[in-house]
Protein backbone atom coordinates (compact mmCIF):
# COMPACT_ATOMS: atom_id res chain seq x y z
CA UNK A 1 0.00 0.00 0.00
CA UNK A 2 2.86 2.37 0.90
CA UNK A 3 6.03 0.95 -0.78
CA UNK A 4 8.45 3.38 0.86
CA UNK A 5 6.94 3.08 4.33
CA UNK A 6 8.18 0.63 6.92
CA UNK A 7 5.87 -2.35 7.51
CA UNK A 8 5.28 -1.28 11.11
CA UNK A 9 3.96 2.12 10.03
CA UNK A 10 1.78 0.55 7.36
CA UNK A 11 0.32 -1.79 9.94
CA UNK A 12 -0.40 1.10 12.28
CA UNK A 13 -2.17 3.09 9.55
CA UNK A 14 -4.20 0.10 8.44
CA UNK A 15 -5.11 -0.65 12.06
CA UNK A 16 -6.18 2.96 12.61
CA UNK A 17 -8.36 2.96 9.51
CA UNK A 18 -9.92 -0.38 10.44
CA UNK A 19 -10.50 0.79 14.00
CA UNK A 20 -12.17 3.95 12.77
CA UNK A 21 -14.45 2.00 10.46
CA UNK A 22 -15.38 -0.49 13.20
CA UNK A 23 -15.90 2.33 15.71
CA UNK A 24 -18.14 4.17 13.28
CA UNK A 25 -20.19 1.06 12.61
CA UNK A 26 -20.52 0.37 16.35
CA UNK A 27 -21.53 3.98 16.95
CA UNK A 28 -24.24 3.75 14.30
CA UNK A 29 -25.48 0.45 15.73
CA UNK A 30 -25.45 1.92 19.26
CA UNK A 31 -27.49 4.91 18.14
CA UNK A 32 -29.99 2.65 16.40
CA UNK A 33 -30.22 0.33 19.39
CA UNK A 34 -30.52 3.24 21.84
CA UNK A 35 -33.30 4.78 19.80
CA UNK A 36 -35.11 1.45 19.65
CA UNK A 37 -34.85 0.90 23.41
CA UNK A 38 -35.97 4.45 24.14
CA UNK A 39 -38.91 4.01 21.79
CA UNK A 40 -39.86 0.76 23.50
CA UNK A 41 -39.72 2.40 26.95
CA UNK A 42 -41.88 5.30 25.79
CA UNK A 43 -44.34 2.93 24.14
CA UNK A 44 -44.54 0.81 27.29
CA UNK A 45 -45.14 3.86 29.48
CA UNK A 46 -47.85 5.09 27.10
CA UNK A 47 -49.47 1.62 27.06
CA UNK A 48 -49.71 1.38 30.86
CA UNK A 49 -50.91 4.99 31.12
CA UNK A 50 -53.66 4.31 28.60
CA UNK A 51 -54.54 1.04 30.32
CA UNK A 52 -54.94 2.81 33.68
CA UNK A 53 -56.90 5.66 32.08
CA UNK A 54 -59.24 3.17 30.40
CA UNK A 55 -59.74 1.31 33.70
CA UNK A 56 -60.66 4.54 35.50
CA UNK A 57 -63.03 5.51 32.68
CA UNK A 58 -64.64 2.06 32.73
CA UNK A 59 -65.08 2.23 36.52
CA UNK A 60 -66.74 5.65 36.21
CA UNK A 61 -69.10 4.21 33.59
CA UNK A 62 -70.00 1.34 35.92
CA UNK A 63 -70.69 3.75 38.77
CA UNK A 64 -72.89 5.90 36.55
CA UNK A 65 -74.77 2.80 35.41
CA UNK A 66 -75.33 1.76 39.03
CA UNK A 67 -76.65 5.19 39.94
CA UNK A 68 -78.98 5.23 36.90
CA UNK A 69 -80.13 1.75 37.83
CA UNK A 70 -80.98 2.89 41.33
CA UNK A 71 -82.76 6.03 40.08
CA UNK A 72 -84.81 4.37 37.34
CA UNK A 73 -85.47 0.97 38.89
CA UNK A 74 -83.62 -0.80 36.09
CA UNK A 75 -82.33 -4.31 36.80
CA UNK A 76 -79.63 -4.54 34.15
CA UNK A 77 -76.80 -6.88 35.06
CA UNK A 78 -73.84 -5.37 36.87
CA UNK A 79 -72.08 -8.72 36.82
CA UNK A 80 -68.31 -8.26 37.15
CA UNK A 81 -68.81 -4.51 37.49
CA UNK A 82 -65.88 -2.50 38.84
CA UNK A 83 -67.35 -0.21 41.52
CA UNK A 84 -64.22 0.03 43.65
CA UNK A 85 -64.40 2.98 46.04
CA UNK A 86 -67.75 4.13 44.63
CA UNK A 87 -70.03 6.28 46.78
CA UNK A 88 -73.33 4.40 46.63
CA UNK A 89 -74.66 5.60 49.95
CA UNK A 90 -78.43 5.09 50.29
CA UNK A 91 -78.80 3.78 46.72
CA UNK A 92 -81.41 1.13 45.96
CA UNK A 93 -79.80 -1.82 44.20
CA UNK A 94 -82.21 -4.36 45.64
CA UNK A 95 -84.51 -6.73 43.80
CA UNK A 96 -87.48 -4.41 44.29
CA UNK A 97 -91.16 -5.30 44.35
CA UNK A 98 -90.94 -7.53 41.31
CA UNK A 99 -88.23 -9.56 43.08
CA UNK A 100 -86.24 -9.75 39.85
CA UNK A 101 -82.63 -10.53 40.67
CA UNK A 102 -80.17 -7.67 40.87
CA UNK A 103 -76.97 -9.24 39.55
CA UNK A 104 -73.77 -7.90 41.16
CA UNK A 105 -72.01 -11.25 41.16
CA UNK A 106 -68.22 -11.21 40.83
CA UNK A 107 -68.25 -7.40 41.01
CA UNK A 108 -65.49 -5.29 42.57
CA UNK A 109 -66.93 -3.27 45.47
CA UNK A 110 -63.74 -2.91 47.48
CA UNK A 111 -63.98 0.02 49.94
CA UNK A 112 -67.29 1.11 48.38
CA UNK A 113 -69.58 3.32 50.47
CA UNK A 114 -72.84 1.38 50.75
CA UNK A 115 -74.20 2.88 53.97
CA UNK A 116 -77.98 2.51 54.19
CA UNK A 117 -77.99 0.93 50.71
CA UNK A 118 -80.87 -1.38 49.79
CA UNK A 119 -79.45 -4.63 48.44
CA UNK A 120 -82.37 -6.90 49.35
CA UNK A 121 -82.38 -10.06 47.28
CA UNK A 122 -79.36 -8.96 45.25
CA UNK A 123 -76.91 -11.51 43.85
CA UNK A 124 -73.46 -10.70 45.27
CA UNK A 125 -72.02 -14.15 44.78
CA UNK A 126 -68.19 -14.08 44.83
CA UNK A 127 -68.25 -10.27 44.93
CA UNK A 128 -65.25 -8.50 46.48
CA UNK A 129 -66.51 -6.25 49.31
CA UNK A 130 -63.19 -6.00 51.13
CA UNK A 131 -63.26 -2.99 53.46
CA UNK A 132 -66.67 -1.88 52.16
CA UNK A 133 -68.85 0.31 54.38
CA UNK A 134 -72.22 -1.44 54.75
CA UNK A 135 -73.35 0.23 57.96
CA UNK A 136 -77.16 -0.11 58.24
CA UNK A 137 -77.31 -1.69 54.76
CA UNK A 138 -80.35 -3.84 53.98
CA UNK A 139 -79.03 -7.22 52.81
CA UNK A 140 -82.04 -9.39 53.53
CA UNK A 141 -82.17 -12.57 51.44
CA UNK A 142 -79.04 -11.45 49.59
CA UNK A 143 -76.78 -14.06 47.99
CA UNK A 144 -73.29 -13.57 49.40
CA UNK A 145 -72.06 -17.08 48.73
CA UNK A 146 -68.26 -17.01 48.42
CA UNK A 147 -68.19 -13.23 48.80
CA UNK A 148 -65.11 -11.56 50.25
CA UNK A 149 -66.07 -9.24 53.13
CA UNK A 150 -62.72 -9.08 54.90
CA UNK A 151 -62.62 -6.00 57.12
CA UNK A 152 -66.07 -4.87 55.95
CA UNK A 153 -68.13 -2.58 58.19
CA UNK A 154 -71.50 -4.25 58.72
CA UNK A 155 -72.60 -2.60 61.94
CA UNK A 156 -76.41 -2.73 62.33
CA UNK A 157 -76.73 -4.28 58.86
CA UNK A 158 -79.75 -6.48 58.18
CA UNK A 159 -78.60 -9.86 56.85
CA UNK A 160 -81.66 -11.93 57.75
CA UNK A 161 -82.01 -14.94 55.49
CA UNK A 162 -78.84 -14.09 53.53
CA UNK A 163 -76.93 -16.92 51.85
CA UNK A 164 -73.40 -16.53 53.24
CA UNK A 165 -72.06 -20.01 52.56
CA UNK A 166 -68.26 -19.96 52.12
CA UNK A 167 -68.19 -16.17 52.64
CA UNK A 168 -65.03 -14.63 54.13
CA UNK A 169 -65.85 -12.15 56.92
CA UNK A 170 -62.51 -12.23 58.72
CA UNK A 171 -61.96 -9.08 60.81
CA UNK A 172 -65.33 -7.68 59.70
CA UNK A 173 -67.41 -5.58 62.10
CA UNK A 174 -70.85 -7.14 62.61
CA UNK A 175 -71.68 -5.28 65.80
CA UNK A 176 -75.46 -5.34 66.38
CA UNK A 177 -76.00 -6.83 62.90
CA UNK A 178 -79.06 -9.00 62.29
CA UNK A 179 -78.16 -12.42 60.88
CA UNK A 180 -81.19 -14.32 62.09
CA UNK A 181 -81.87 -17.23 59.77
CA UNK A 182 -78.79 -16.54 57.62
CA UNK A 183 -77.05 -19.51 55.98
CA UNK A 184 -73.52 -19.60 57.41
CA UNK A 185 -72.01 -22.97 56.46
CA UNK A 186 -68.20 -22.88 56.05
CA UNK A 187 -68.24 -19.12 56.69
CA UNK A 188 -65.07 -17.49 58.06
CA UNK A 189 -65.80 -15.29 61.09
CA UNK A 190 -62.24 -15.27 62.44
CA UNK A 191 -61.51 -12.04 64.32
CA UNK A 192 -65.01 -10.72 63.60
CA UNK A 193 -66.78 -8.33 65.98
CA UNK A 194 -70.00 -10.12 67.01
CA UNK A 195 -70.91 -7.97 70.01
CA UNK A 196 -74.68 -7.62 70.16
CA UNK A 197 -75.08 -9.58 66.91
CA UNK A 198 -78.28 -11.60 66.37
CA UNK A 199 -77.29 -15.09 65.20
CA UNK A 200 -80.48 -16.90 66.15
CA UNK A 201 -81.75 -19.65 63.86
CA UNK A 202 -78.35 -20.05 62.21
CA UNK A 203 -76.20 -23.19 62.00
CA UNK A 204 -72.70 -22.43 63.32
CA UNK A 205 -71.31 -25.96 63.43
CA UNK A 206 -69.12 -25.41 60.35
CA UNK A 207 -68.25 -21.76 61.01
CA UNK A 208 -64.76 -20.53 61.94
CA UNK A 209 -64.93 -18.37 65.10
CA UNK A 210 -61.28 -18.19 66.16
CA UNK A 211 -60.61 -14.77 67.66
CA UNK A 212 -64.21 -13.64 67.11
CA UNK A 213 -65.39 -11.22 69.82
CA UNK A 214 -68.82 -11.52 71.40
CA UNK A 215 -70.65 -10.06 74.38
CA UNK A 216 -73.45 -10.96 76.75
CA UNK A 217 -75.87 -9.32 74.33
CA UNK A 218 -74.82 -11.53 71.41
CA UNK A 219 -77.78 -13.75 70.52
CA UNK A 220 -76.67 -17.28 69.69
CA UNK A 221 -78.67 -20.16 68.19
CA UNK A 222 -80.59 -22.23 70.74
CA UNK A 223 -78.26 -24.64 72.53
CA UNK A 224 -75.07 -23.17 71.03
CA UNK A 225 -72.07 -22.55 73.28
CA UNK A 226 -69.33 -20.22 71.99
CA UNK A 227 -66.07 -22.12 71.48
CA UNK A 228 -63.07 -21.34 73.74
CA UNK A 229 -61.19 -19.78 70.81
CA UNK A 230 -63.84 -17.02 70.65
CA UNK A 231 -63.32 -14.06 72.99
CA UNK A 232 -65.95 -12.63 75.31
CA UNK A 233 -65.74 -8.86 75.77
CA UNK A 234 -67.81 -6.18 77.47
CA UNK A 235 -70.57 -4.52 75.46
CA UNK A 236 -69.34 -1.27 74.00
CA UNK A 237 -65.84 -2.68 73.66
CA UNK A 238 -63.88 -3.10 70.42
Amino acid sequence: MFPNMPPEAQAAIIGGIAGGIVGGILGILGAILGGWVNGRVQASAWYYHEKERAAVEKREQWIQTALEWAANGRKDSLRRANLQGADLQRVDLGAGKRRDEADLSYSNLRRANLRYADLTGANLRDADLTGADLWYADLRDTTLRGAKLTGAKLMDANLRGANMLFADLRDADLKAAKLRGAHLGFTHLNGTNLTGTDLRNTDLKLVELTGARYSQNTLWPTGFTPPPEAIKVEDGGP
